[in-house]
């Protein structure tokens, strides 16, 4: 992931109106880190294609949460004899329907654009994908959730004919787990080809 490139974006929404006090007046109070509070921005401009529905986005959101938590803090199941490359321990993948390395780009191309897929999958963040002898192999581990981020706010802005921003807004937490800021994210969903995906992605705690 191009750090610099998600924190340009930050900065963008920060600046397009994404300041603390208009969140922290949104976000409910009392509900655990999982929790958000939704809402949609609509353009005035009218489009000749009718606007995705928002739980369509909001889900396509969660689906990409999960996908690419594989690859920081929670990696694909895996059983069976530990394999060692490069110094690094491998268990097979044991997850169904993702057995080879071919079946994983797919699926990652079924929410990310062929850039950011390719870029999962070379870098491999906190947990290595490889081929091992035609089956999907999985080394090291994940980092688990950030437990200084609290509550988000995700908010879904049309931004042309085939294009979206998901703005997420998440609170930063002191180590009494008190509220002392927010940290704001923009993660572009567009069409690409033939289908819906997200170009740029973070795991925001």
């Amino acid at each position: 992931m191009r750090k610099g490139m998600l924190t340009l974006l930050a900065l963008g929404l920060l600046l397009s109106g994404c300041s603390g006090e208009t969140a922290a007046k949104d976000m409910e109070k009392g509900t655990t880190p999982e929790t958000a509070v939704y809402g949609m921005s609509t353009s005035q401009v009218e489009w000749d294609f009718p606007p995705l529905p928002e739980e369509e986005i909001l889900d396509a959101y969660q689906r990409a949460v999960r996908v690419y938590s594989w690859f920081e803090t929670s990696p694909l199941s895996s059983t069976g004899e530990v394999v060692t490359v490069d110094g690094i321990l491998y268990q097979k993948v044991s997850e169904e329907g993702l057995s080879e390395m071919s079946s994983l780009r797919a699926y990652l191309r079924s929410v990310f654009s062929q850039e950011l897929a390719d870029r999962l999958l070379e870098s491999g963040g906190a947990v290595r994908y490889r081929d091992i002898h035609g089956e999907l192999y999985v080394g090291g581990e994940g980092r688990g959730w950030d437990e200084s981020k609290g509550e988000t706010d995700i908010q879904i802005q049309q931004t042309g004919e085939n294009a979206y921003s998901v703005n997420v807004t998440v609170e930063l937490l002191d180590a009494a787990g008190a509220e002392n800021g927010l940290e704001c994210w923009s993660f572009p969903y567009t069409f690409e080809g033939d289908r819906w995906v997200f170009s740029e992605f973070q795991l925001v705690n």
